[in-house]
């Protein structure tokens, strides 16, 4: 499984056929199999690609693994839920992640050994906790050079009683127009960090999110963990993302904003990034509304944990949002009762609240 600017590549490889060419479209294109196939699937949701996947997986007598690697992990969710195993090839097996569908699937069909299975109920980077664990915490010396220069913002530590509303791996079609009433129905500003091919597919969500007030950032082009890439996909994965939304709102530049996925981050990614013009922002509240534990435990995890100059992160796109939807009024109205003002991250990031690190 592959990603383009436009899109996204299926290329299947047979136990006994190489991995199908890259331009033609359908079964057989370039491969000579009746096995391998070559689709291209362009400027739409997920839900396709994912469908002729599941399609393919029925077809096959002897199963169906999707190779992805860890630039994207948009991917690693729905296939499990569906059924489908996933392996993942690493970057010494990788160019410098831009990956092709065609490479990805050679390297199912050949050195299958080499690529580590997720579990089911995993995620992208499963494995490898100790390895990103050892990055971040290598990145405090850099973190706090941006934060003095007012390109990272980490959340907590404030005087001010300001907090910051974020949601994540949006735009989608449904919860993110419902994320986008309730703050409009309680007059609470929020940012949007987009997958941009997410954005690519519902530019009229975009559109509503910037024309309702509400800041726009970039989350990558499909979900990636940034620190594996090297100077060309990082500025495909973070600059096709920023093209896609500056597009959609009939701008030149969108978004000054990044949340790196997964909060990975090493001090090379850092200094890149600012190097960018983009000022990196993390969090300190977790609402966890993935995990999909109820509203009342989200909105509860919340109020628990923040602070003033707390950055509170949910998530708008990625899976069934609808607890986000109905915890939101909860969060909202906790946090006023509590004397907390919502506010841009502008605005938080003027405060400048300090962080240990």
């Amino acid at each position: 499984m592959g990603l383009t600017r436009e899109g996204y590549r299926i290329a299947v490889a047979g136990a006994e056929d190489g991995p199908s060419g890259v331009d033609g479209v359908g079964g057989g294109a370039g491969g000579g199999g009746s096995d391998v196939v070559d689709e291209v699937y362009e400027h739409c949701s997920l839900e396709r690609p994912l469908a002729r996947l599941a399609e393919l997986a029925g077809q096959s007598p002897d199963g169906l693994a999707v190779v992805l690697d860890s630039a994207n992990g948009i991917m690693d969710a729905p296939l499990a839920a569906l059924g489908i195993p996933v392996l993942r090839a690493d970057p010494p097996l990788l160019t410098d992640g831009r990956t092709t569908a065609r490479s990805l699937a050679a390297l199912g069909r050949s050195r299958r050994g080499a690529l580590t299975a997720l579990p089911p109920d995993g995620w992208t980077m499963a494995g490898r906790e100790d390895g990103i664990a050892a990055a971040e915490a290598a990145c405090a010396p850099v973190e706090r050079e941006l934060v003095e220069q007012g390109m990272l913002l980490a959340g907590g530590g404030g005087a001010a009683p300001l907090v910051a509303l974020t949601f994540d791996d949006g735009p989608h079609p449904e919860y993110t127009p419902q994320v986008l009433d309730v703050l409009a129905r309680y007059d609470a500003p929020a940012a949007f960090f987009c997958i941009g091919l997410h954005a690519l597919a519902h530019p009229g969500v975009v559109r509503r999110i910037a024309a309702e007030g509400h800041l726009l950032g970039n989350h990558s082009w499909s979900h990636a963990y940034l620190p594996d890439l090297g100077p060309i996909g990082l500025r495909e994965q973070l600059g096709f993302t920023a093209d896609t939304l500056a597009r959609a709102v009939g701008t030149t530049r969108a978004s000054s904003w990044l949340r790196p996925p997964y909060g990975g981050r090493s001090p090379e990614l850092l200094r890149a990034v600012a190097g960018m013009g983009l000022t990196t922002v993390l969090w300190d509240v977790d609402a966890k509304d993935w995990s999909r534990p109820g509203p009342g435990i989200v909105a509860d995890r919340v109020l628990r944990a923040v602070g003033p100059g707390s950055v509170v992160l949910m998530h708008d796109g990625g899976g069934d949002r609808s607890q986000t939807v109905a915890a939101l009024p909860g969060v909202i109205t906790g946090l006023r009762r509590r004397g907390y003002r919502i506010v841009g991250l502008d605005e938080l990031l003027a405060a400048r609240p300090a962080r240990t690190f």
